[in-house]
């Protein structure tokens, strides 16, 4: 893969549910499950079908599947939350996104990023939201370059 044009983003389709399974299994083997060890590593492959399954038929879920000769080489799951009690504004949520090994570096993250914010603002968040580990200093600095910025700080403690 030379080129981020070999690259399609769209929205992803029943077809492509094992692809997106996948897709967040190498998430999950990457950054979930090695810098917390709470993280089922194998969920993603016991409940990612039902669960992918449930927000493609969501329509306050975005589901991008990044394609490549037609097979699944990243995703992006965004969620849209209304305004509240609470909330005085709606948001949307990066819920997670990966990008394959030989996909990247090529601006699909960043493509993937476009269509999330596009939609973001076309459903009249007044903010959007993703969350990172601490120590995956690559997406923290990604979500930066991208406009986000420091919120708020999640602290754990091991009992």
């Amino acid at each position: 893969m030379s080129t981020a044009q070999q690259v399609t983003i769209g929205l992803a389709t029943n077809a492509d549910i094992a692809g997106l399974v996948a897709s967040n299994e190498g998430l999950f083997a990457e950054d979930a499950a090695v810098r917390d060890h709470l993280r089922n590593p194998g969920w993603p492959a016991a409940r990612g079908a039902e669960g992918l399954t449930k927000d493609l038929a969501n329509p306050d879920r975005l589901v991008l599947a990044a394609k490549s000769d037609g097979l699944v080489v990243g995703h992006l799951i965004g969620g849209f939350q209304p305004a509240s009690d609470m909330w005085l504004a709606p948001m949307a949520i990066l819920i997670t996104m990966h990008v394959g090994g030989a996909a990247r570096g090529q601006g699909v993250g960043s493509r993937l990023m476009e269509r999330f914010v596009s939609w973001g603002r076309e459903r009249g968040a007044g903010q959007l939201r993703v969350t990172a580990y601490t120590a995956n200093e690559a997406a923290v600095r990604f979500y930066q370059r991208h406009g986000f910025a420091p919120l708020e700080t999640t602290l754990a403690m091991e009992v």
